[in-house]
């Protein structure tokens, strides 16, 4: 089935050197993984088939910040059958490194534009009520969420925080055991802790894509994702959570329940002010 999928990157794939098709295909197919990334890979296979979008790699060695970027180019044509001229829209991924996590990156970055989605108040409620004084219990994860969502942020102007919190949200889950098959953490306790971003994900923005993907791709890559399925991704041997003995109950005991329900707590929090905004209608 990854056949199928090839035939459609292929012509609409740039190589500025070696070709590298195969591996670029193992890698995207590799995100079918993570059951959340399905609707938005299908879409990008079908703004490709419909030549709509395109993917342009070049590969370099060294140290850069910049290893990708999602470029909209307007064009003026002119058109012959309405005699005037119109403006067409390029869609381009430029990528600058191999990598899961790029690859996801940047493509959330083009699915947000094809959503027509104005992140704003929904999302940024979704996002601040899952970080905002919060830190992840495993430590692996807390330090991969302040390097991609906190630290990198600051060389960013706050006009673009939105839209690069939600593309590192994807990042974040292609770094998981899920999708390299060893890690340090899974997509779903990537999931748990943002679990406002993942419903908003889920309820809102796949719900707007999904009528623009090609019935005949959603169909085939169900396939794929059953057959990239891994049964049981490795967690490194180490220790990876922070230590319950710094919160304990009145009898000495550790406290479990208190982080165990620490994120069933910002859903019901958020689930309760979403019931006051509705009320205010």
């Amino acid at each position: 089935m990854s056949d199928f999928v090839k035939s459609i990157i292929a012509v609409r794939l740039r190589f500025e050197g070696i070709d590298e098709i195969d591996k670029f295909t193992r890698f995207f197919c590799d995100l079918y993984r993570i059951e959340i990334f399905k609707d938005g890979l299908d879409l990008i296979l079908t703004k490709l088939q419909e030549n709509d979008l395109h993917f342009e790699i070049r590969l370099i060695k060294g140290w850069d910040t910049n290893i990708g970027c999602y470029l909209t180019e307007q064009n003026k044509i002119f058109n012959t059958v309405l005699g005037r001229f119109s403006n067409q829209i390029r869609k381009k991924i430029i990528l600058k490194s191999f990598a899961h996590n790029v690859l996801s990156h940047e493509m959330a970055h083009a699915l947000e534009f094809e959503s027509g989605l104005d992140l704003g108040e929904e999302f940024r409620k979704s996002i601040g009520f899952d970080m905002k004084n919060r830190e992840a219990q495993l430590l692996p994860l807390r330090a991969e969420i302040k390097r991609l969502m906190v630290d990198a942020l600051r060389s960013y102007p706050p006009h673009q925080f939105l839209s690069e919190l939600f593309a590192r949200y994807f990042e974040l889950l292609a770094v998981t055991r899920d999708v390299h098959g060893t890690g340090d953490f899974s997509s779903i306790e990537v999931m748990d802790f943002f679990a406002n971003t993942t419903n908003f994900v889920t309820r809102i923005f796949n719900p707007k894509i999904k009528s623009k993907i090609n019935n005949n791709i959603a169909q085939k890559t169900m396939q794929i994702a059953a057959q990239v399925k891994l049964t049981e991704p490795q967690k490194k041997f180490q220790d990876n959570v922070d230590s319950f003995y710094k919160q304990r109950g009145q009898d000495g005991t550790k406290s479990w329940s208190k982080n165990v329900k620490s994120n069933a707590a910002w859903q019901a929090g958020f689930k309760k002010y979403e019931e006051l905004e509705d009320n205010k209608k």
